[in-house]
């Protein structure tokens, strides 16, 4: 990607972090001033968790931190612990013995069809910086207590090589229940510094370590690892994603939401939403290892992130493509500060230092942006794209600045920085596009005026069907 990229500075990636004002904060059980502990144990009774249905599950776990990923559509529910520094809500397993990230449930026709548990991964977990040996002691000590409740061992698969991630894989094959235990992690690559060619360096790095469990009558091709080998759709059948309303909105309704949480993973995390979209079941934690994204829940570089869209691009039958950069990248970035204080001048705004990349791009002006950006030939080739690609039914990845311009009619309620959302829409007659944030339920389908969306832009991109 054409953004900004200074190694040591962290507007050179897409930090992209939830809503400074808590609107999006993890649902929070506790008790006065204890902190509240959720056992997952249930989830192991096959004899009762498959007979789940939205309206049961959502009973059932009301009271333990349960939520919709979103408001419109009751097909995938979590209970993610709080990972904001308080420690308010713990999840467990096994009687308290294991400690669990995120518990997904995932739901077909209003019935319960598979359950993921997020067991340790870098973006979530306080100890990203696992070793070798305790990345292992959480996967054997997980397979002991499988071996217990699900089947008395397991078989081993060894890696999805389809999978971009290239997961190891232990499965259980129970009398009611399915169980495949996937994880990743392997010595970190090092790029070296007179060469510039990756070598495999001495530190090892923990990427993710995952359960995933079925009904019996699944097959063992279900659990293959979480991605699938090509995209399920075709270009010419995305049309029928789109909704045309009375009021002038022209949106795509079905693109599935992926809740990053409180880590930067806005990049990886916009891109799992779109090839879950094209019906590759991605992972965000898997396109983080693919990325580069840093452990502990970093955002995303860039460059990197593009260059690894482009390499896993093809493998699902998608291409990806820069459709617009505005200059911000960090070997031209002084043709954007020439532009912007051209039209600060002219328009009686305070003149940026340009010799300070960082200060210069905290001091940005929304007027000033809107006059550079959101006006003239700039505003009319994006709203080209955005008018070419949602009528197709193909839903834009749109890199900005964050927290300068209204979202929804109200003051922008984030911290600015770099950020990546979907653009899933328009509305001609009000002015306006309409985005997707990858934050959850809430955050499906929201406004922005299109011409301080179009000024906030730092760069479009697309992923899509090649066939």
């Amino acid at each position: 990607m054409k953004l900004p990229l200074l190694p040591t500075v962290a507007l050179a990636i897409f930090t992209c972090l939830p809503l400074a004002s808590g609107q999006n904060k993890v649902v929070v059980i506790q008790d006065d001033s204890k902190a509240k502990t959720v056992a997952i144990d249930e989830v192991f009774d096959a004899d009762t968790l498959w007979a789940h249905t939205d309206e049961t599950l959502e009973k059932t776990w009301k009271d333990k931190g349960f939520k919709w990923l979103s408001n419109q559509v009751k097909d995938h529910g979590m209970i993610r612990r709080d990972n904001w520094g308080f420690d308010q809500m713990k999840l467990t397993a096994f009687g308290g013995t294991k400690n669990v990230e995120e518990i997904s449930f995932l739901l077909k026709a209003g019935k319960l069809t598979e359950v993921t548990i997020a067991i340790w991964n870098k973006g979530d977990s306080k100890n990203a910086d696992v070793t070798e040996k305790d990345f292992n002691a959480i996967v054997d000590g997980w397979s002991s207590e499988l071996n217990g409740c699900v089947a008395p061992k397991f078989e081993d698969r060894g890696k999805d090589k389809t999978n971009a991630a290239k997961a190891d894989r232990r499965m259980w094959s129970g009398k009611a229940m399915m169980a495949q235990l996937e994880y990743s992690g392997g010595k970190e690559k090092v790029k070296d510094p007179n060469t510039g060619r990756e070598r495999t360096g001495k530190n090892f790095k923990g990427e993710f370590i995952r359960l995933r469990l079925l009904p019996k009558q699944s097959s063992a091709a279900e659990l293959g690892t979480s991605a699938g080998p090509a995209a399920a759709v075709r270009r010419i059948d995305l049309g029928k994603a789109i909704k045309r309303e009375a009021g002038g909105d022209v949106f795509i309704s079905t693109v599935p939401m992926v809740d990053q949480g409180d880590k930067g993973y806005c990049a990886v995390a916009t891109a799992a939403r779109v090839f879950n979209y094209y019906g590759v079941p991605a992972d965000q934690h898997e396109l983080a290892q693919i990325s580069g994204n840093e452990a502990g829940g970093g955002g995303t570089n860039p460059d990197e992130m593009e260059a690894a869209l482009r390499k896993i691009a093809g493998k699902y039958k998608t291409r990806f493509q820069t459709l617009l950069d505005l200059d911000y990248s960090s070997h031209k970035y002084q043709t954007f500060m020439a532009k912007y204080n051209r039209s600060a001048k002219k328009l009686g705004k305070k003149i940026l230092d340009t010799s300070h990349y960082i200060y210069f791009i905290g001091g940005l002006d929304p007027d000033v942006l809107r006059d550079v950006n959101g006006t003239g030939q700039t505003f009319d080739r994006f709203m080209r794209i955005v008018h070419e690609n949602i009528d197709k039914g193909v839903p834009v990845m749109w890199g900005l600045q964050l927290g300068l311009f209204p979202e929804n009619g109200e003051k922008a309620r984030q911290s600015k920085g770099g950020h990546m959302r979907l653009i899933i829409g328009y509305n001609d007659t009000d002015k306006e596009i309409i985005f997707s944030d990858s934050w959850g339920a809430g955050h499906e389908k929201k406004r922005m005026a299109a011409a301080d969306a179009s000024g906030a832009t730092m760069g479009l991109y697309l992923l899509q069907p090649t066939s």
